[in-house]
């Protein structure tokens, strides 16, 4: 660009990190500040969704869910976080499905939701079934040490992963992935 300090100005650029979790048998796929990624993904786009989304998927550890169907599981303190992106998926055409306090939330501010039970319940349909079908195409799971189903979200977040289902566990990437989706709905 001339050498002088220009840049352009009618793009934006996002680097994505990459993560190995599918290769460590066990290890909870959840991020934390201490992570180490073992690569980047950089993209240019029109604008930061575009450019997002772009250096999402090119990490090749998640696709834009074919059939449209993400679950979503919300600690209670991040719930109204992230009911705008909510909207903005059901908006855009996208199926939900929650587990069942997420979903009572959905409900009560009217986004179409499909409730999905916690396993030891033994009601259907079930959060496993459902995340092991052709249902689910991704997972967004954001919880934390504080939820009350320590153990069980751990076993969610590694079924997504053991089963190839791109798994969000970070509140604010679930929600400029739901805008980039909306964006990328509307061409």
């Amino acid at each position: 660009l001339d050498g002088k300090g220009s840049y352009p100005k009618t793009y934006m650029g996002c680097k994505s990190p990459m993560f190995s979790f599918k290769r460590l048998a066990g290890s909870d796929p959840r991020l934390g500040v201490e992570m180490a990624s073992t690569g980047e993904v950089a993209c240019y786009g029109t604008s930061k969704e575009e450019a997002f989304l772009k250096s999402m998927l090119s990490t090749l550890q998640m696709t834009i869910p074919k059939n449209k169907g993400i679950l979503v599981s919300i600690q209670d303190h991040l719930l109204e976080d992230f009911k705008e992106s909510l909207e903005l998926l059901a908006g855009a055409g996208y199926k939900l499905f929650a587990t069942e306090l997420t979903a009572k939330y959905m409900k009560e501010n009217n986004i179409p939701v499909t409730l999905l039970h916690w396993d030891e319940s033994g009601a259907k349909p079930s959060l496993e079934d459902s995340v092991l079908g052709e249902d689910i195409d991704q997972v967004f799971m954001f919880s934390n040490n504080l939820s009350k189903r320590t153990e069980t979200n751990y076993k969610v977040r590694r079924l997504a992963t053991d089963y190839g289902k791109p798994l969000i566990t970070n509140v604010q990437v679930g929600a400029m992935l739901a805008k980039a989706y909306a964006l990328h709905e509307e061409g």
